[in-house]
């Protein structure tokens, strides 16, 4: 009886690895997928810039468009969602918290064009400001290592200037974010905890 259950276990072992093979074999590699494919979704998200008449300042807006693409600004403003960032209804609206031992927890701003909680009332120095020296209207000062202003502060005037311009045309969605709270940490030995997923500036039900 147990050399027939021992025989069994082996052929039960054996159909597993059968199969786990098998499940290897016949999923899509990622490589059938082109890299470009992987990156679209973030790349055409954001407002329609063909609409705009004037063709020095629809010039502009693509250059800005493709400042902040290429400086992943919506992987961090994009309001966090169970698959990653919302790109599709909440672009650049903000909501990502990001904790730094000795830093303390911040979450994202909110970038698109509404008044009352996006930057629609920020000056377009406002705006050329936090991207040089990560310094909001409010005087709250974001570290370099949670937004990369070292960077941004070596763009050329004319590629801030696009950045803002794009920035004026997103969608006004309202969302209120935060402001900047004291560190905690779920685990005290931690260096960095990043928080995604939730959506942290959504009002407590």
């Amino acid at each position: 009886m147990k050399r027939i259950l021992a025989w069994l276990g082996v052929v039960v072992v054996v159909l597993a690895a059968a199969g786990f093979v098998a499940f290897l074999y016949f999923i899509p590699p990622f490589t059938l997928v082109k890299p470009e494919e992987f990156s679209r979704p973030m790349g055409t998200a954001g407002p329609d810039l063909t609409k705009i008449s004037d063709p020095t300042e629809r010039m502009l807006a693509e250059r800005g468009h493709y400042l902040v693409t290429l400086g992943s600004c919506s992987d961090c403003h994009s309001t966090p969602g169970p698959q990653g960032p919302r790109i599709g209804d909440m672009y650049l609206a903000g909501g990502f918290k990001a904790t730094r031992k000795g830093h303390g927890t911040y979450v994202s701003s909110n970038l698109t064009s509404d008044q009352a909680t996006g930057i629609g009332s920020w000056t377009d120095e406002d705006l050329k400001r936090v991207l040089r020296s990560g310094q909001s209207p409010d005087g709250t000062s974001v570290p370099g290592h949670l937004m990369p202003w070292p960077a941004y502060s070596h763009l050329t005037d004319e590629d801030l200037h696009a950045i803002v311009v794009y920035l004026r045309r997103t969608a006004p969605i309202v969302h209120a974010i935060p402001k900047a709270t004291e560190a905690s940490f779920t685990d005290p030995t931690a260096y960095e905890e990043d928080y995604a997923g939730v959506d942290y500036a959504a009002p407590p039900k």
